[in-house]
């Protein structure tokens, strides 16, 4: 007789849950529609049985959200991947909570009140062994008239924590920090809660097997204020992602030294994102010690200004970790680039996104031209990139010839040039000279000289001439569009490579020309010659993919 399925052992019908709440994975889908389903079937799971709920409960119950409000003072638990439209359990969840993550203002410890919250809380979550923190980002300071010092309240804020969660094991802190890192109040308490107030020195609290580890920090680097180097030496060894915005570079080199020239490493940092308020001298830039190796195990960066070291110190370790890499260009990075020859294709295997952005548009003088940035954007690990992204409101044109020349961007799957104009004469070539790719967003230009020049008739025998397979693999394509574009000629570009590439089925415009281009590919399809082409073409009519 076959067993039931409630006797399963539990690691199976856990693994038939993942199954069904996978949903569809499709890239290009509308996610409200997925979400619905997967609500559906967690709902059914719930008035099953008892079994099937407890699995549905102990797999949404995992994380806690603990919010920690002090105007008015309040305390709020939700569960933070339950379903917002369904009623959270009452109690039965409580022991099956393992992460605690907990929102709340560094001031509301400084001043009592997360501790006064905490200790009138009834709940305890005997299973949680992790304690997520995230201060907010608009710390604002409450008045306080206590005589007790910040270590004091920061100490008692700890144990009330380790109260509800005993069997505490782990702590990671998330913190966009404001000015209030000139506070000396605030800077004292702050790194004693970093470096010993979670291990309370009392019989009943077990002591952390690891040490508080500050894993994310977030903050404007202010020259003013010295202590933002200290912090971020201090928390070097755990980060590992780093947000900065520099008002100034004068002191950029205390990233990656002490003031005393000793170098500072980050290494588990796998995050960097550098921004800047406003245009950086390029005389203004440091170099640093050359056989320092700051950042070892990045693997993303995110530089949304100019450079800010005269030589390669951000790149320095990191060619076996690196995945993601988003710079502005300028002639200064081109040129350290070319002296310590940052790209070669022996370098960074590992790096299969690239997003790049020529500045032009923010000087009163162009840096360098639009060919040369696109030059340097393809020579970057081109047999390997999957996604390659540039931005430059001067390109137009100026793609295809760069394209056409470096033609070995054989693993390429999403190239997105948002200011290029291609016709679809252009698409096509690209098509053939790229033969993984998948998804193209540029500027439609037309259809090209030589199509314009055919009557419907002979634009579909041309792209019939393919046989259906001009391209195996591309499936979506987004095009922008000036003003009063002709969408005629937009729905002409859809249905003719519908017809030529037959994983086409996704083509996106914005809201404003949805609708239109609608009405536009279904009256194309009505009429000959494209109406035999109807049942392949009627999948662009889906509105889930416009």
């Amino acid at each position: 007789m076959p067993a039931r399925l409630q006797q399963l052992p539990w690691n199976v019908m856990a693994l038939v849950l993942s199954h069904l709440m996978a949903g569809n994975q499709l890239r290009y889908h509308r996610t409200d529609s997925l979400d619905c389903e997967q609500f559906r079937r967690f709902t059914a799971l719930l008035h099953t049985c008892r079994t099937w709920r407890h699995l549905a409960i102990r797999r949404f119950a995992r994380t806690l959200k603990l919010s920690v409000d002090c105007a008015p003072p309040a305390l709020t638990t939700t569960l933070a991947y339950w379903p917002t439209t369904l009623a959270h359990p009452q109690n039965e969840h409580r022991e099956l909570v393992q992460t605690v993550t907990m929102e709340l203002d560094f001031w509301s410890i400084l001043n009592g009140r997360a501790s006064a919250l905490l200790a009138a809380s009834p709940h305890t979550y005997t299973c949680a062994r992790r304690l997520n923190i995230r201060f907010g980002q608009c710390e604002v300071e409450h008045e306080d008239h206590a005589s007790e010092g910040p270590v004091i309240r920061v100490e008692r804020f700890m144990r009330d924590v380790r109260r509800i969660m005993p069997r505490l094991r782990t702590v990671c802190i998330d913190h966009t920090v404001n000015y209030d890192i000139g506070n000396q109040d605030f800077y004292l308490a702050y790194t004693t809660l970093i470096t010993r107030a979670f291990n309370i020195h009392e019989p009943a609290i077990r002591p952390l097997p690891v040490g508080p580890q500050l894993t994310s920090l977030t903050f404007a680097w202010n020259i003013y204020y010295l202590n933002t180097a200290c912090l971020l030496h201090l928390c070097a060894p755990t980060l590992q992602t780093l947000y900065l915005t520099f008002n100034h570079l004068d002191n950029v080199r205390l990233l990656v030294a002490t003031e005393t020239g000793k170098p500072v490493a980050y290494p588990k940092l796998e995050k960097l994102s550098l921004s800047c308020w406003y245009y950086l001298d390029p005389g203004s830039r440091p170099t640093t010690n050359p056989k320092s190796m700051p950042f070892p195990a990045l693997r993303s960066i995110y530089m949304y200004m100019d450079y800010p070291f005269a030589d390669d110190t951000l790149f320095r370790g990191n060619h076996r970790t690196l995945e993601y890499l988003s710079m502005n260009i300028t002639s200064s990075l081109i040129k350290i680039s070319q002296a310590h020859k940052l790209f070669r294709s022996t370098r960074f295997a590992k790096l299969k996104a690239v997003r790049v952005k020529n500045m032009n548009i923010y000087r009163m003088q162009p840096d360098i031209p639009s060919k040369v940035a696109i030059d340097f954007a393809l020579a970057i690990n081109p047999t390997r990139v999957q996604t390659l992204v540039i931005e430059d409101v001067t390109m137009q044109a100026s793609l295809m010839p760069s394209m056409l020349k470096h033609g070995q961007l054989a693993c390429l799957q999403r190239l997105i040039v948002p200011d290029a104009f291609l016709t679809l004469a252009n698409m096509v070539m690209l098509l053939k000279i790229l033969p993984a790719l998948v998804e193209l967003h540029c500027q439609c230009a037309g259809l090209g000289p030589q199509l314009e020049s055919l009557n419907d008739h002979k634009l579909l025998d041309t792209f019939k001439a393919y046989g259906n397979c001009l391209h195996n693999y591309f499936e979506f394509l987004q095009l922008g569009h000036w003003g009063n574009a002709d969408i005629d000629v937009l729905a002409k570009c859809a249905t003719l490579l519908a017809i030529s590439c037959p994983q086409f089925t996704f083509l996106a415009v914005s809201g404003h020309m949805r609708a239109k281009l609608y009405r536009a590919i279904s009256q194309l399809i009505a009429d000959e010659p494209f109406a035999c082409h109807a049942p392949r073409l009627e999948l662009l009519l889906y509105r889930d993919t416009l």
